[in-house]
């Protein structure tokens, strides 16, 4: 049921968001362009690289939508949808299988330029698609407004969804999600050193300062511990993922108990050691699910 409702919502807000980006445009005749041209065309690309099969479906009914309120002839409205089609699946497929940890991050000159030329085989795909649904074909005119509107809207759109907000992409089923970190901690001192270890490594290859690190392992320790105290003999799998931000995730089992909310019972020194938490979080969240707490910091 949970998985459902987040389908149609990422179906719902992927339509919505190709309708405020089509409509005002085309009845203010601000830009006199074909009607399966404009800055929409970012869409389908970017949604489909974010949200994967399901991205792509909110965007061919937004196409829907507009072609119907703006009357626009049933083959150009085809022409949009399969053009869209082949461009959202495209991209989420492409971008996964020449990207080895499967994340959608641009962190790195090569990733921008994985993601343009990803962008230009697509787009021309869509321009040669055109000689099939419009007499002469629009090659040009496709090809080029695609182009430019998947680069200079979707790049900022990835950005900031799977960057500052820390949201994991929608992949494909067979692939496997890499994190920067995954391990498993038991009650015993050795596997928790061992991931402090770990963090060490992570931070010193990121370049963080000393005072970053610091932060970022006394984090680690003050959520740990304050599991342990709820749960002593849990096993807690941690999960460690870097991109403009860096999220920290707690998941284990066992009755519900928000590590991040202060007991009545609790003193001051818990009090101090949260609330050093809440200072250096850019968000923080909690949820429980089939007797599985999973705690969530951003930092």
């Amino acid at each position: 049921m949970r998985n459902g409702v987040r389908v149609l919502a990422i179906i719902g807000v992927c339509m919505l968001a190709f309708v405020v980006l089509d409509l005002p445009v085309r009845f203010s005749n601000f830009v006199d362009v074909a009607p399966y041209l404009g800055i929409k065309n970012a869409v389908a690309p970017a949604t489909g690289l974010l949200m994967g099969p399901w991205g792509v479906v909110g965007s061919i009914l937004g196409a829907f939508v507009c072609g119907l309120i703006g009357r626009v002839e049933i083959g150009l409205i085809v022409f949009e949808v399969i053009s869209m089609l082949i461009e959202g699946v495209a991209m989420w497929f492409l971008w996964h299988l020449f990207t080895p940890n499967h994340k959608v991050r641009f962190k790195k000159v090569s990733d921008l330029l994985r993601y343009c030329v990803i962008v230009v085989v697509v787009s021309a795909a869509s321009g040669a698609l055109s000689f099939a649904f419009i007499d002469g074909g629009a090659f040009v005119s496709v090809f080029l407004m695609h182009c430019i509107s998947a680069i200079l809207l979707g790049i900022p759109t990835v950005i900031i969804y799977s960057g500052i907000m820390c949201q994991p992409p929608i992949i494909p089923a067979w692939y496997t999600r890499l994190h920067d970190i995954e391990a498993d901690v038991d009650p015993s001192d050795e596997s928790f050193l061992e991931l402090n270890d770990r963090v060490e490594e992570l931070t010193s290859s990121l370049g963080l300062s000393k005072k970053r690190n610091f932060e970022i392992l006394n984090t680690i320790e003050e959520v740990y511990l304050r599991i342990r105290t709820h749960e002593p003999e849990a096993i807690v799998h941690i999960i460690i993922d870097v991109e403009e931000a860096l999220s920290i995730t707690f998941i284990y089992k066992g009755e519900k108990c928000n590590p991040l909310r202060i007991l009545a019972e609790e003193d001051l020194v818990a009090l101090i050691g949260l609330k050093l938490i809440e200072h250096r979080a850019i968000r923080t969240g909690y949820k429980y699910v089939a007797q599985t707490n999973q705690v969530l910091i951003v930092l």
